[in-house]
């Protein structure tokens, strides 16, 4: 059961400070919302925490060990990510993307066995993929194709999921769906997981935690029931905001300016 955490990070990007002594553990059974303004730098956040940028101070570790000294393919194991945009260039069929996300498990010249293809027969079915395995990657909706992206993600299978606006060009049914899958995830396995998300209502009804940016570094995180507000939305947003209860729990819409 993997522990992501940060220690003092200060990460920058373009100029811009997206968070200053960043002190945060993210641990199995958790399923935190990334919340932030555009442009506050909320991907690029998620980028150093997959190991793909270099904070400017600060570290990240995987349990006690340091994400930037760990193998790719290794760290693949452990952690996954899911990008913010879903484009596929170049022609394959379903199936043979979904798969992709068995590679950190595979040797060199190995290819994927039974076990492997029911893995990703069984995500693609998950997300309303059934019967597509044979068809081009190139031929998908933006709706299919986000599916598809997050399900090459559960078959790589990872414990720690950093997600970048999962719900992007998804219709409503399919929102739900996926945001189920992730908190029942968390909730059941030695999971967890971190999305960006724009949509406040859906981190109010799934994620247990949140974090949220204001820019110039500053920010704020603890579970969500402490953290949805309306004066920290509004301070978040700049844009009055309502709150509203509903037998799910609370539900969060702008007012007029």
């Amino acid at each position: 059961m993997s522990v992501l955490h940060c220690r003092s990070l200060d990460l920058r990007i373009a100029g811009i400070r997206v968070v200053n002594k960043l002190d945060l553990a993210i641990r199995p059974g958790e399923f935190w919302g990334l919340l932030g303004p555009n442009g506050v730098g909320k991907t690029t956040l998620l980028k150093c925490l997959a190991g793909l940028l270099e904070p400017a101070t600060g570290e990240i570790l995987l349990e006690s060990r340091a994400i930037l000294q760990l193998p790719r393919k290794l760290l693949a194991r452990h952690i996954g990510m899911l990008q913010q945009h879903t484009v596929y260039v170049f022609d394959a069929s379903v199936m043979q993307t979904a798969l992709t996300g068995r590679h950190p498990y595979l040797g060199y010249w190995e290819r994927e066995g039974p076990d492997d293809l029911a893995m990703a027969s069984a995500a693609l079915s998950a997300v309303d993929l059934e019967g597509f395995a044979d068809r081009s990657v190139t031929g998908l909706s933006g709706g299919e194709a986000r599916r598809l992206a997050f399900a090459s993600l559960l078959v790589q299978d990872p414990e720690i999921m950093l997600l970048d606006e999962p719900t992007n060009h998804l219709d409503l049914r399919h929102q739900v769906q996926i945001m189920g899958m992730i908190r029942q995830r968390t909730q059941e396995g030695p999971c967890s997981a971190l999305a960006a998300l724009h949509d406040i209502n859906l981190a109010a009804r799934y994620c247990s935690h949140v974090i949220m940016l204001f820019g110039d570094g500053d920010w704020c995180a603890g579970p969500a029931d402490d953290m949805l507000s309306e004066s920290s939305l509004e301070r978040l947003f700049r844009c009055p905001v309502e709150r509203l209860e509903s037998p799910s729990g609370p539900r969060f819409h702008p007012l007029g300016i």
